[in-house]
């Protein structure tokens, strides 16, 4: 009779507090996934959005926007920037990559893979051999070193503001490569539509989420075109040495030259 009448009061006072008693179960329900997700965010490392809540809560509004990563029909279109141009990447290259694609983060940005990493010590050799690259692409007045406007963590190479900027560049504000020297040693580079389908092909990246997506314009003043891709994190020195010929393809098309690194 005790449990009947307790469970006929708790079913009364439900009744009464409808919405408080829905509310705190959601809470309760929602709270814990919402701390686990924030934790996911913040292990990431900082990227271009702010590394707090705000920027946790901006990278899920931004999942809304986000669109599929590892389809290459994009390339087919005959109206990008370029289509009609033969691509920079020599014949045969790159070789196919030896293992799956990698795990990438949830959010869309920061964009970060999870596994397949390389140590530390090989993160510092591929940041070694992109600050080298960079310096070498300065030197002959290609590129500007500066930190990164979509990453804003990075160094990144620039196209020189003495040199024409075509409709790709003027997209990413000039921004043609950078390394994430935090957690992944991942690259983000923009290059022409023809290498983008090989380097997808070949496993050693993907497009970027909210590539295409304008309300980055309208909101940070650049915007991601379909050429933005992630190259995987290299775990050795031969894959160092393909990212890094993916960087001088990226460097080429950018700054509107060809063979110009060698």
């Amino acid at each position: 009779m005790a449990s009947r009448l307790t469970l006929a009061r708790a079913a009364d006072l439900f009744a009464a507090h409808r919405t408080a008693t829905l509310s705190a179960l959601g809470i309760a329900i929602v709270l814990p996934l919402a701390v686990n997700d924030y934790r996911i965010y913040l292990s990431y490392g900082p990227g271009g959005l702010p590394y707090n809540i705000a920027g946790w809560l901006i990278a899920n509004t931004l999942h809304l926007f986000g669109r599929e990563q590892l389809s290459t029909r994009v390339y087919a279109d005959k109206t990008l920037p370029f289509a009609d141009q033969p691509g920079l990447l020599p014949a045969g290259f790159p070789p196919q990559r030896r293992s799956s694609r990698p795990k990438l983060s949830r959010h869309p940005v920061p964009q970060r893979q999870l596994d397949q990493l390389p140590d530390e010590a090989m993160r510092e050799k591929l940041m070694a051999r992109f600050a080298q690259l960079g310096q070498q692409a300065q030197a002959l007045g290609l590129v500007e070193v500066r930190q990164s406007v979509l990453e804003r963590q990075h160094p990144a190479l620039f196209v020189s503001k003495a040199r024409t900027w075509h409709s790709v560049a003027r997209q990413t504000g000039g921004e043609i490569a950078h390394v994430h020297a935090g957690l992944d040693g991942t690259m983000h580079v923009s290059l022409h539509p023809a290498d983008c389908k090989r380097v997808m092909d070949a496993g050693w990246g993907q497009r970027h989420g909210l590539d295409g997506v304008a309300l980055l314009q309208k909101a940070i003043g650049v915007s991601l075109p379909v050429n933005y891709l992630l190259i995987y994190a290299p775990r050795d020195q031969a894959e160092t040495e393909v990212a890094i010929a993916i960087v001088e393809a990226s460097i080429g098309f950018m700054t509107g030259t060809r063979d110009a690194l060698e």
